[in-house]
């Protein structure tokens, strides 16, 4: 009696199993499903985005160019003059409309420059703050802008080389003029790039929420290789070498325009905050004694709280000890 009774058991039980499977497998397909148009969505927005960010990059490019050609032709009061100046050159150059300044004033004010470029890049990257979130957060904003600054001693170097050394017209048309002139040009062409990266950064991290348009990291790049792509092929040469200069620096007005605005509507995060307005009082105060420095005999005394010269550093502490002893009192 017991057998016939576990096998009617058995068959209930795997009939259970399959009733509940047969259920769950319709939500379990509808699960799926919904997935995979999400995930099919998610796809189609994406590709959708970065065309839309392609043609912005690239209708920003060419619009730019195009009028950083026209703008100088058209400047009331120039234009005249414009039209001599600016004569298309595809670095082939002539005696008739070829100018090239070669006097030390220029090439040594070049070389000035690259190392101002050079040492104001490599304090970029050294500066650190005491905070290591804030070093975090501020990583590629110091590292745009070295690259920034690197990019104009490079173009300067390249840039001083050349007026020093090309100093014929026949000179002007070697290979290795062209290659040092793209350096130099390109550099400031490509500038653009780390100076909308620059404006980008800032924006990301200080800036208000959907004030300016952050977009894809990659959309500065792009724009700085084209305009890089236009001065090689030789689409911004002129006859006057340093025109070329002139055309590329107003190709930066869209990303000088976009640094300016994420600037301006940064908001810098406070230092200190209300907690801290003791500790603030007796650091200042102790800073501004400790700052004082000794002067030497013959340099005239300090009339500054009593403070003259001959006096010695262990008396400086000691006054600024008491001083912080002072506050303290005061504050509790």
């Amino acid at each position: 009696m017991c057998a016939p009774r576990t096998e009617s058991n058995g068959k209930l039980l795997e009939r259970v199993a399959l009733d509940i499977s047969t259920t769950s497998s319709p939500q379990q397909s509808v699960m799926d499903e919904q997935k995979m148009g999400s995930s099919d969505e998610t796809a189609t927005g994406a590709v959708v985005c970065f065309l839309k960010w392609l043609f912005l990059a690239a209708a920003l490019s060419v619009s730019v160019l195009e009028f950083s050609l026209w703008f100088p032709f058209n400047i009331p009061g120039v234009s005249s003059a414009a039209i001599r100046t600016y004569v298309p050159a595809g670095y082939e150059y002539d005696l008739e409309n070829t100018l090239f300044d070669n006097t030390p004033w220029t090439y040594n004010t070049d070389y000035v420059l690259t190392i101002v470029m050079t040492i104001l890049a490599v304090e970029c990257i050294r500066s650190n703050a005491t905070c290591e979130k804030t070093n975090a957060d501020s990583f590629r904003l110091r590292i745009y802008s070295a690259a920034l600054l690197i990019c104009y001693a490079v173009s300067t170097l390249a840039g001083g080389w050349s007026h020093q050394h090309f100093t014929s017209v026949g000179s002007l048309n070697t290979l290795k003029f062209r290659l040092f002139w793209i350096v130099c040009v390109g550099n400031v062409s490509f500038a653009s790039c780390y100076m909308g990266l620059i404006g980008r950064e800032v924006q990301r991290i200080f800036g208000v929420k959907d004030a300016i348009p952050l977009g894809p990291v990659w959309c500065w790049p792009l724009y700085g290789l084209y305009m890089f792509g236009a001065c090689a092929f030789g689409y911004i040469s002129f006859k006057r070498p340093a025109c070329d200069i002139f055309i590329a620096g107003i190709t930066q007005f869209p990303s000088t325009f976009y640094c300016l605005g994420a600037l301006g509507l940064r908001t810098w995060p406070s230092s200190r905050d209300s907690t801290n307005a003791k500790v603030t009082a007796i650091e200042r105060e102790a800073w501004i004694d400790m700052s004082e420095r000794v002067y030497s005999p013959g340099r005239g005394p300090r009339q500054h709280k009593g403070v003259g010269f001959g006096v010695s550093q262990a008396a400086r502490s000691a006054k600024s000890q008491v001083n912080i002893g002072v506050l303290r009192k005061k504050l509790r």
